[in-house]
């Protein structure tokens, strides 16, 4: 999994939170330069991307990722639980979104696991 966040504390909050529930961190990156980088290095199977992050486009940036590899399984998250629609989410090719406050209690498993 790669972790992608402008926010130092979530990246750690996540890897911590993932890891406890059988997920591998491999990864994490603040933007979106980053992101494809590390993307292109470590081939992760699956990236938590934050929608809002500075100036990127996460819905490109998550076009980007699958292009990449289309394998590759993105979903994205916000602190804003309202940030992207369920069209915005299909067309950009992300497996779908969840609200930061909500990944603690959200089975993972059907998102990030094939």
């Amino acid at each position: 999994m790669l972790i992608v966040d402008d926010d130092a504390a979530f990246r750690e909050i996540a890897a911590e939170l993932l890891r406890a529930r059988g997920f591998s961190v491999i990864g994490r990156a603040c933007d979106h330069d980053e992101a494809i980088s590390q993307a292109n290095r470590l081939r992760p199977d699956a990236v938590l991307l934050d929608v809002h992050m500075g100036t990127s486009d996460a819905l490109a940036l998550t076009t980007r990722l699958i292009e990449l590899d289309r394998n590759q399984r993105v979903l994205l998250t916000s602190s804003d639980p309202g940030a992207v629609t369920v069209d915005l989410v299909h067309r950009c090719g992300a497996i779908g979104f969840i609200a930061k406050a909500d990944l603690v209690e959200t089975d993972l498993d059907d998102y990030l696991c094939r």
